[in-house]
């Protein structure tokens, strides 16, 4: 009896109808996602790669909300401080015009009652000032052996952190006001220096404050600049060449629909054998 099928041409046929299909869904995933590492067969060695940058760039972006959540820090306390720095002006006027003989005791004792009231604010700024939870003026931020840090870089390394401790304390205390009487003019001339020295003292704390934003505005454009080339990065190894891409989904195609048409001759020219034999033996 003559065989009339072909079962190895077949089979050889389903099976490129078989690689056309995942080829095609190759391309179609590659186009549609953009990502040319589909999966990890596609370019393992640039898959590890591409996966550390995509690490890296995560660790990148979340330094830089720290590093910004820190110049908020800074924001908070110049604030607080330049409040502060209004109250110790003011109470300075205070202290000069109770100082003089010109002055009578009723008229400083006015002036001592809303001496006192700022010095009141003052301890209560000091007290009261914070960032999401983290007092900023009552002597947390002092330079100290367990520091507030921020995490601005990716390691972790002394190097990834900055400390935020750069504040004194502003209490009236700290600041060599407090117990301070303005009610008579040897005590208004007594005060007079030690406001002036409270001033400096806040003024030393926002200059500090200053030049730590300064530094953590460098900070945030660097890691910016870092950020955008690790993104670069990363896309060239990861990212689909969408023309190349097109182009091999056209190509997929063809040999899909080549795979198709030749594997329908074969079951057609099989069918017409098998008629050709039922009728010769009819």
């Amino acid at each position: 009896m003559v065989d009339f099928f072909n079962p190895a041409i077949t089979s050889r046929l389903l099976n490129s109808i078989t690689r056309n299909q995942s080829g095609l869904q190759n391309s179609v995933s590659k186009v549609a996602s953009g990502n040319r590492l589909i999966n990890a067969a596609v370019d393992p060695a640039g898959l590890a790669i591409a996966e550390k940058l995509r690490s890296d760039l995560a660790a990148f972006h979340q330094a830089i909300q720290n590093t910004e959540s820190g110049t908020g820090v800074l924001n908070v306390a110049e604030s607080g401080l330049s409040s502060i720095s209004d109250l110790l002006i003011r109470g300075r006027e205070l202290a000069s015009q109770a100082a003089s003989g010109t002055l009578g005791n009723s008229g400083r004792q006015a002036i001592n009652q809303e001496f006192q009231q700022i010095v009141a604010e003052i301890d209560r700024l000091s007290q009261s000032t914070e960032f999401n939870g983290q007092n900023l003026l009552n002597g947390d931020l002092a330079p100290s052996a367990t520091p507030v840090e921020l995490q601005i870089g990716i390691g972790g390394t002394a190097n990834d952190r900055i400390s935020l401790n750069v504040i004194d304390a502003t209490d009236s205390t700290t600041l060599g006001i407090a117990g301070l009487d303005l009610s008579t003019a040897a005590g208004a001339q007594a005060a007079l220096a030690p406001l002036g020295a409270a001033q400096q003292t806040v003024l030393g704390a926002r200059s500090s404050a200053a030049a730590l934003a300064g530094r953590l505005e460098s900070v945030v454009a660097s890691s910016q600049t870092s950020f955008v080339e690790v993104t670069a990065a990363q896309s060239q190894i990861a990212d689909a060449d969408l023309a190349q891409e097109i182009s091999d989904l056209g190509n997929a195609l063809l040999r899909l629909e080549v795979s198709i048409r030749a594997l329908v001759l074969q079951n057609r020219e099989s069918a017409d054998n098998v008629g050709r034999l039922l009728n010769i033996r009819a």
